[in-house]
């Protein structure tokens, strides 16, 4: 009983079933198991009173006695079967009462099972269940231009969950400025590991942690550093966008690995440097990131294409797909603890993961290099990307 027990509550984590959900939800399987115990009871009993009963009784079965039984609990009243013993009719009169009280007890926990999750949700404090979403932590004015610009360019069937600790009106209101997309709320602070889970960080496809302007601006950057300490160990660090205020903060999200980090100082400055060398450059910038049809784009390359040349792959490219090849992206496989000590490791090399884990000392980082239009004669390699114009 235990065994089965325990079986049981390791189903419902790995569905990440706990809480009250877990309760409701034994509560529902205990009611539906109490039902389907007096249908079988009933139709046994009646069944065995009918069966021997006076000439022209409709319950000639087990069968029988199971359709009478649910005709019955579920008030549907069809008359094709009933029994016409005293005992028989006796079963079918306790069978009404406790019966219907039980159906009507169950279709009521059902309501109050989807108000209870619509008013949880309503407040935040519903578990995501979802995968492949965008997770937001804080918000910003970058927040509402993201979420201007997916509905732009259509990118309107991704979940996003919104992480903040507002109010729920302050959902409502970005709620009914953006219709058109499948929006979550999840209120509480940011940097705690229990927000971040019920926000479901580790199955969402990209992790935004944007900067908190409402804090003076000397520690906004050590407030994101923190979340994304947190975030790092709930998902992939190349799944992690974090915003920064100050760039010379960039090398403390790059020593834990975070590669994606944006500056917007950092960048502007680099924007306007190019629009001195060409004045139509920041005309062209903005118009490719505003382009609901064109845009970027990253792509492992054919395993066909490996070893083969770049001029081949560009072919192949815009004869095939009408892409534009661009440049390459060498992307050095990213080595987690896991990959190399397994569950079966032997002692010493799980103290070597704990010491590792303990000093917060990584294996070697992910690398990218970037190479544009190389010659078309550069040979292709196996953790190359393409970078393309589509």
């Amino acid at each position: 009983m235990k065994i089965t027990s325990s079986r049981f509550q390791r189903l419902l984590y790995r569905h990440n079933i706990r809480g009250d959900d877990q309760k409701l939800l034994i509560r529902f399987l205990l009611i539906c198991m109490f039902i389907a115990i007096l249908l079988l009871i009933s139709s046994l009993l009646a069944w065995a009173f009918e069966h021997r009963g006076m000439e022209g009784n409709s319950i000639r079965s087990f069968w029988d006695g199971i359709w009478w039984a649910i005709v019955t609990i579920a008030t549907v009243g069809y008359g094709d079967k009933f029994p016409v013993t005293y005992p028989g009719r006796l079963v079918g009169i306790i069978l009404i009462i406790v019966g219907y009280s039980s159906l009507s007890f169950f279709t009521g926990m059902i309501a109050s099972l989807f108000v209870e999750n619509r008013l949880k949700g309503a407040k935040g404090l519903k578990q995501i269940k979802t995968h492949n979403h965008i997770v937001i932590c804080g918000w910003n004015k970058t927040a509402d231009f993201f979420l201007k610009a997916l509905v732009e360019k259509n990118v309107t069937e991704t979940d996003i969950c919104i992480v903040v600790n507002e109010p729920p009106d302050f959902f409502e209101r970005v709620e009914s400025r953006y219709p058109t997309l499948s929006l979550e709320y999840v209120r509480g602070e940011v940097s705690q590991e229990e927000t971040l889970k019920r926000a479901s960080v580790d199955t969402a496809n990209q992790v935004i942690i944007l900067a908190d302007e409402q804090l003076e601006h000397n520690i906004t950057d050590d407030h994101s550093i923190i979340v994304a300490n947190a975030v790092r160990y709930l998902t992939r660090k190349d799944k992690i966008t974090v915003q920064l205020v100050n760039p010379e903060n960039r090398s403390l999200l790059e020593r834990i690995g975070i590669i994606n980090i944006i500056v917007w100082d950092d960048i502007g400055g680099y924007i306007l440097a190019n629009s001195v060398a060409d004045i139509n450059f920041l005309a062209v910038f903005c118009q490719l990131a505003q382009d609901k049809q064109n845009h970027l784009l990253t792509q492992k390359i054919p395993t066909e294409f490996i070893g083969k040349s770049f001029g081949e792959l560009s072919d192949y490219y815009y004869k095939e797909c009408g892409y534009l090849l661009l440049g390459l992206l060498a992307k050095e496989p990213e080595l987690e603890l896991s990959a190399i000590f397994t569950d079966d490791s032997s002692g010493i090399d799980q103290f070597i993961q704990y010491a590792l884990a303990k000093s917060q000392k990584t294996l070697p980082e992910e690398k990218s290099n970037v190479r544009w239009k190389p010659d078309r004669h550069s040979q292709l390699q196996i953790n190359d990307y393409a970078i393309l114009m589509v």
